[in-house]
């Protein structure tokens, strides 16, 4: 576990609602300046102890240290600047933090924009329309190319032939954790993504060109279901979009030993969808040391799990 338990002894933090009042930003006074440059000087310190302390007490003062940290960023050790460039991204972070979890918790949300807010953890500046303008593109290329078929699932077939095909949108397994493997602009940017943001992308531009998929939501790859009047053909845009069969793929599962449930082969709504690529962020993070996005991502997903689990009572 990453984040330490209350810090205990001389050096110990206040609790939150004190610090809080003592380092509002609007009235915050000169002594409580003092005491956040004397604890942005601390973060020097070797001790661990002293670090866990320190970084709680600094970030619970959120924007009010921003100052005393800039300060550390210039003067303090090596060490000392790394853990004040550390802090300052999670100040940054925080109120993305507090957008995404608002949006993620809402009674309705949409996938393209949900994937879009969790950008915003990595690079709180983060813009979306350069990445919307790449999906509008691909749409139109899409809706070229369907345009003039008849057949519902014939037209589908189209996004294919223009994602996987044409512009090579497939996996790169040797990579797969890698943030810009899992982030849907970086994805479209790099055509190698994990099959959950790989699938988005493809419904994302679906949708621009008015044809009818949904993202399968198997247990491990998540695959597409492109929809026709009376038929459908699920393909992998891991693989480019080969087709699978449900037979195929239930022989598969079985041999992994998954039972069979009957919601993986249905089109996923966008919440669940969202819940599982914040459960691949967090694992990328994971894997490579980003702990301040580690502790949001963690924190978000036991958000959602507060609404699934406050849905399920109710219902």
């Amino acid at each position: 576990m990453l984040v330490p338990a209350e810090p205990r002894g001389p050096f110990a933090s206040r609790p939150e609602a004190s610090v809080e009042s003592d380092f509002a930003p609007s009235a915050i006074t000169a002594s409580a300046r003092r005491r956040l440059d004397s604890l942005a000087q601390l973060l020097d310190d070797d001790s661990h102890a002293v670090q866990t302390v320190v970084t709680a007490t600094l970030r619970d003062a959120r924007r009010a240290a921003r100052p005393a940290l800039i300060r550390a960023n210039r003067n303090a050790s090596a060490a000392g600047r790394v853990r004040a460039r550390a802090l300052l991204a999670d100040l940054a972070r925080a109120p993305v933090h507090r957008r995404v979890v608002g949006y993620l918790t809402r009674e309705a949300v949409e996938l393209e924009r949900g994937l879009f807010h969790l950008c915003r953890l990595s690079d709180p500046l983060f813009d979306p329309r350069p990445s919307q303008r790449i999906l509008d593109e691909l749409a139109r290329e899409v809706a070229k190319k369907a345009r003039a078929r008849t057949d519902p699932l014939h037209r589908a077939k189209a996004l294919v032939e223009v994602l996987g095909v044409e512009h090579g949108f497939r996996g790169a397994p040797d990579e797969f954790h890698r943030a810009d493997r899992v982030q849907i602009d970086r994805v479209l940017q790099n055509r190698r993504g994990i099959p959950l943001t790989l699938c988005a992308i493809y419904a994302c531009v679906a949708i621009r060109a008015g044809l009818r998929v949904g993202l399968m939501p198997l247990p491990g790859h998540v695959l597409l279901r492109l929809h026709g009047d009376t038929t459908s053909l699920i393909v992998d845009p891991y693989h480019r979009g080969e087709a699978r069969s449900e037979i195929d793929l239930r022989r598969q599962l079985k041999s992994r030993g998954h039972g069979f449930q009957a919601f993986w082969f249905r089109d996923a709504d966008a919440r669940s969808m969202l819940r599982r690529q914040v459960a691949n962020l967090a694992r990328s993070a994971e894997l490579y040391g980003r702990r301040g996005e580690l502790r949001s991502l963690r924190s978000i997903l036991s958000a959602l799990e507060r609404r699934r689990a406050a849905s399920a009572t109710a219902s």
